[in-house]
């Protein structure tokens, strides 16, 4: 799904099949090595296309960041209310949604 919103906003083609399919090889794999599941995460696609990814880059170096942050500062995040963690999804997120369709 995310991937087809963001085929049509950027006005490029898209197999969706292909994606499937994709998906269905990592988890297979992921299963064969006792891994997790792999799914399309819809915040970071929507935070990557807002910041101007271009590549896959941008998916390492937000791992490195997430796994860092994970690291030292999980006390800090701890005391947040999940309210506010809510809040920055959806900030990440709300750019995606299209209004005058959903109207």
């Amino acid at each position: 799904a995310i991937a087809k919103q963001l085929a049509n906003k950027h006005n490029y083609e898209l197999d969706s099949s292909m994606e499937l399919v994709g998906l269905g090889m990592a988890n297979m794999t992921s299963g064969l090595f006792g891994g997790y599941p792999v799914v399309g995460s819809f915040s970071r696609s929507a935070v990557n296309n807002d910041a101007g990814a271009q590549s896959g880059i941008s998916a390492m170096v937000t791992a490195t960041l997430v796994g860092l942050t994970l690291l030292f500062l999980t006390p800090v995040f701890e005391l947040l209310p999940l309210a506010v963690l809510a809040s920055i999804v959806i900030s990440g997120v709300i750019s995606l949604v299209d209004y005058p369709e959903a109207i």
